[in-house]
């Protein structure tokens, strides 16, 4: 059984439909990378899962039930969505965000000291407010935050954007480091040879419909693939 599938998904703005009959499938500790155009419903599938936006037709199931309808309660099932654009609460300290994402449970100091330990400028910083953060620095404690909820499939939208090229290489080592522990990682990213170069399945969403689908060796090698989003 597949730990996450999303099964003939179909969602729509008004009548602009922006996922067409999407399929997908992830296994436990894989990295699932989706790639794709602006505009193409990549942003749309992760907000979807997570609960964000009702689908018009098809579900999402998790470890074969489907899941909730409300984002809290897709939160509780072990499904966390790290957002574009880092949305950190930039008016509270890095340790109040990091609290936060760990609402659910009632002594969360080991999971802030494991994040601390994981990124130890937060530890430094941890009195600091979100808001004084270089972009990398968001995105780390962004990607802490969602670890805090001890999530078992992560989410994670853009988590390269905006970012410098050294930056770059170290969330996608994270990202790594993240699926080693086990978590399942849904990683929908514009530096399409890095998610392909790290990821254990990939599709390409090209106007809502998956028009490619393989692992992440063989959508390198595509030629379709090279030519609309690799630059060869």
């Amino acid at each position: 059984m597949a730990m996450l599938e999303v099964k003939d998904l179909s969602v729509s703005y008004g009548h602009v439909l922006a996922l067409k009959h999407v399929n997908i499938e992830a296994d436990e500790g894989e990295i699932y990378s989706i790639i794709g155009s602006n505009g193409a419903g990549k942003t749309s599938l992760l907000r979807t899962i997570s609960g964000l936006v009702k689908p018009q037709s098809g579900h999402v199931e998790f470890l074969g039930e489907k899941l909730p309808a409300k984002p809290h309660q897709v939160v509780q099932k072990g499904i966390v969505h790290v957002p574009e654009g880092r949305k950190t609460f930039s008016g509270l300290t890095i340790q109040d965000n990091l609290l936060v994402g760990g609402y659910l449970y009632k002594d969360p100091e080991e999971d802030l000291e494991a994040q601390y330990r994981r990124f130890p400028i937060l530890r430094e910083r941890k009195h600091q407010f979100a808001g004084t953060l270089s972009g990398g620095e968001q995105q780390m404690l962004a990607i802490a935050r969602g670890l805090m909820s001890r999530p078992r499939i992560m989410l994670l939208d853009e988590p390269s954007l905006g970012l410098a090229p050294i930056i770059v290489n170290q969330i996608f080592e994270l990202i790594q480091e993240i699926r080693c522990s086990g978590i399942t990682i849904f990683l929908v990213e514009q530096n399409a040879r890095k998610a392909l170069s790290i990821c254990d399945k990939a599709c390409v969403l090209e106007n809502g419909i998956i028009t490619v689908c393989g692992t992440g060796k063989e959508l390198l090698r595509s030629d379709v693939v090279k030519k609309a989003y690799l630059g060869a």
